[in-house]
């Protein structure tokens, strides 16, 4: 596949991701750019070193004179689309707009769950990709509905960096990140917003007196950091180089989000945390049902009222998370799930 001339579209890409779906989109371009002859072309963002970037898409326009001009000079055995917006109608625009213009097959990769409407019935008539990537069951039930063919993928990890680590190491790293070297330490990573259901934090005193809750926030709505911060919750609100160390200095992690778009489907999160060996409580959210089974440290709530047992439980129980995540890694997930498509679409 080292000949195959790959064009991959995403509104923003950059090597400082502060949230899942660009994480996805940098792991992507390096694995694709490992594999084949690899373009990119994006709106906004900061792409790696030794990658071919084109900064010629717009988050404005459907197309540019730049990516005309591109298209005329080039062709392409296959195009890869990561709207910025998951699949709404504007990605779905652009997803029949691409498919049009580089006449090569397509495919949409649609991490996040978004409603079916009109303009996906209207734009289904168009000349739409060939494939439609998705963990959403109801995104890729409603696209079939519509005629179009859908396939699996989800995220995965750095299996470099986000592992588990001794006593020794997770010591130094509280020290070097200020977390109290006798509490039990709680983690949230993900946006500080109404929506991610972080009034869940507020109340953390009712879970144990040595428990102290980290939050390591993407998007931050200053009314939430501040409510968090008059609550004794520690709140990390810029970006680190080095999130895997987080994880690896707590003891648990926690993912109370339960509305659908407030993540996306398999969130992120939580397979890197659960890659670290932490125990894990989180909502039944998305897909992860379907791909980490309960047990061993790997708690599903459906009420927030079960957070204290859940805790209890952890502390006295077997951890064996990472077991669950072992075949996760990114390179595994797009063997999986993006390489045979990939194959069976260019022969």
């Amino acid at each position: 596949m080292s000949n195959m001339r790959i064009l991959l579209a995403t509104e923003e890409i950059t090597t400082r991701p502060d949230r899942g779906l660009l994480v996805f989109v940098m792991h992507l371009a390096r694995y694709l750019n490992r594999l084949s002859d690899l373009t990119i072309v994006y709106a906004d963002g900061n792409p790696e070193e030794g990658q071919r970037a084109l900064k010629i898409l717009s988050k404005n326009f459907v197309v540019t004179l730049d990516l005309l001009q591109l298209l005329r000079m080039e062709s392409f055995d296959i195009v890869l689309y990561v709207p910025s917006s998951s699949f709404n109608a504007s990605g779905l625009l652009r997803s029949v707009t691409l498919r049009t213009l580089v006449k090569a097959p397509t495919i949409v990769i649609a991490l996040q769950h978004r409603r079916i409407g009109k303009l996906h019935s209207l734009f289904s008539r168009m000349r739409t990709p060939e494939l439609i990537l998705t963990p959403v069951g109801e995104l890729s039930l409603g696209m079939e509905g519509l005629g179009q063919r859908t396939g699996f993928i989800i995220p995965g990890f750095d299996d470099q960096i986000f592992k588990p680590v001794s006593p020794e190491v997770k010591a130094r790293l509280r020290h070097k990140y200020g977390f109290p070297p006798d509490q039990f330490v709680i983690l949230h990573v993900g946006h500080i917003k109404e929506n991610h259901n972080m009034q869940v934090f507020l109340k953390h005193r009712e879970w144990g007196r040595d428990i102290v809750p980290i939050v390591k926030g993407g998007d931050v709505e200053r009314s939430w950091l501040h409510r968090l911060q008059m609550a004794g919750v520690i709140v990390f609100d810029e970006y680190l180089d080095s999130m895997h160390e987080l994880y690896q200095a707590a003891d648990c992690y926690l993912f109370p989000v339960s509305n659908p778009t407030g993540a996306l489907e398999f969130p992120l999160s939580v397979v890197e945390a659960s890659a670290c060996n932490l125990p894990v409580v989180t909502t039944p959210f998305g897909a992860l049902p379907e791909i980490i089974r309960e047990g061993e440290g790997f708690h599903y709530i459906r009420s927030f009222a079960e957070i204290p047992e859940r805790i209890l439980s952890i502390r006295s129980g077997t951890i064996n998370t990472a077991e669950k995540v072992a075949e996760l890694s990114w390179d595994a997930v797009f063997a999986k799930y993006l390489k045979p498509h990939l194959k069976r679409l260019t022969h």
